[in-house]
């Protein structure tokens, strides 16, 4: 299938449009203009530059965005009635992704064949499972998918394996305030080894450390405030490890875990469903509750000021917590609810994105990037591969 340019509505074209380049790398050095104009786009799209935002020099080239096509091979998750996947992650064995149904199913994906090896967990009663994130970690020949419960009990499930094989399941008490409610609601895997992060409905954080053999882990609660569930965590390295937590607050916040302190907040111009790193640590891009711009980088070193590069297309439901979408290099994709996929050049966001139809009627809920390919999977559990010819970005 041949590369399709196109947007969910039609907008009229703004005359006073600029066709001026909006780099990553500047974003993220200092170098800005002030400016706040809303640019709707005859192509749907849609940018906006808050507070500073920086342009490109005359003499800097931006290439191309690479094209996305389908290929003919495809597949579907196994699920139960009323079931749905919920998160997908990159597995260290084999060429595999794992996916993670909200029920509580845990299945092993082989990238090159596009068959399911096997089932990992089945879980004894479905209907009273409901799983909000997961996410994996790795230690050597083992690998940890951990598995974020929106309930009192229970709320953190570990299960292990090696080599695809699994070894065992492994509940987790999480330490939870009782006032408010319970369940965790993000969890992610830190940059240390044996180390995750949990967030929770009752707006707490925690990082947790496995012991060596795996058999115990420790939690420690760290001093952030949200006054909402926690929705998203990302660890990140640029002068000292960070954690960045964001809440259905709209806040922000980054911790240092040498300082044990927050060391920057700042609010979001809505509710942050998802944090991504981006090519620079210094700079984040964070997916949030739009029908337009849903989508913000952010310069974390630029205090008081909060620089942000907001961009998106037009669509008439806001995405949510469960629709997530995926970076690499300075390429971010994203699904849509009418079964679409955008591919955006994050040094130059307002330029068109690349878009490709996946699912007829079905939303994406995720976008995964694993080494040779990117990944779409539907509500209802299709999986459509995408090619994406990258070295057209350099030529």
């Amino acid at each position: 299938m041949n590369i399709t340019y196109a947007a969910e509505l039609n907008v009229l074209r703004d005359n006073n449009d600029s066709d001026d380049d909006v780099s990553l790398r500047e974003i993220i050095s200092g170098e800005s203009e002030s400016t706040s104009a809303t640019k709707p786009r005859e192509d749907g799209i849609l940018t906006r530059a808050s507070s500073q935002t920086p342009r490109n020099g005359p003499s800097e080239h931006i290439s191309p965005i690479p094209a996305l096509t389908l290929t003919p091979v495809s597949s579907r998750i196994p699920l139960d009635t009323h079931d749905k996947p919920r998160r997908v992650l990159n597995a260290d064995w084999n060429s595999s992704v794992v996916t993670v149904s909200m029920r509580g199913f845990v299945e092993s994906l082989d990238t090159s064949s596009l068959e399911f090896r096997r089932n990992l967990r089945k879980p004894a009663a479905p209907a009273q499972e409901s799983v909000d994130d997961a996410c994996v970690l790795h230690a050597g020949d083992t690998s940890v998918v951990i598995l974020a419960h929106a309930r009192e009990e229970k709320q953190i499930s570990c299960l292990t394996f090696q080599s695809c094989e699994g070894t065992g399941l492994r509940v987790v008490d999480r330490p939870w305030n009782k006032i408010k409610k319970g369940g965790t609601s993000a969890v992610a895997t830190m940059m240390q080894p044996l180390m995750f992060t949990s967030g929770g409905h009752d707006h707490a954080v925690h990082i947790w450390n496995f012991s060596e053999d795996l058999m115990s882990v420790t939690s420690t609660l760290l001093a952030i405030k949200h006054t909402s569930v926690i929705q998203s965590l990302l660890p990140i390295r640029d002068t000292s490890h960070k954690l960045i937590s964001a809440g259905a607050d709209c806040n922000v916040h980054l911790w240092d875990l040498s300082s044990e302190r927050v060391v920057h907040t700042f609010k979001t111009s809505n509710s942050p469903y998802h944090a991504h790193k981006t090519e620079t640590p210094f700079c984040s891009l964070l997916e949030v509750g739009h029908r337009d711009l849903q989508f913000e980088l952010r310069d974390h070193r630029m205090v008081p000021e909060h620089p942000a590069q907001r961009f998106g297309f037009y669509t008439t439901d806001l995405h949510g917590r469960f629709i997530k979408g995926d970076t690499w290099s300075h390429f971010f994709a994203s699904g849509s609810r009418n079964g679409g996929v955008r591919l955006w050049d994050l040094r130059n966001v307002r330029e068109q994105p690349a878009f490709v139809s996946c699912f007829n009627n079905d939303q994406v809920v995720q976008v995964l990037k694993t080494e040779s390919n990117l990944w779409a999977f539907s509500k209802r559990g299709d999986v459509m591969t995408l090619n994406h010819t990258e070295n057209a970005a350099h030529s």
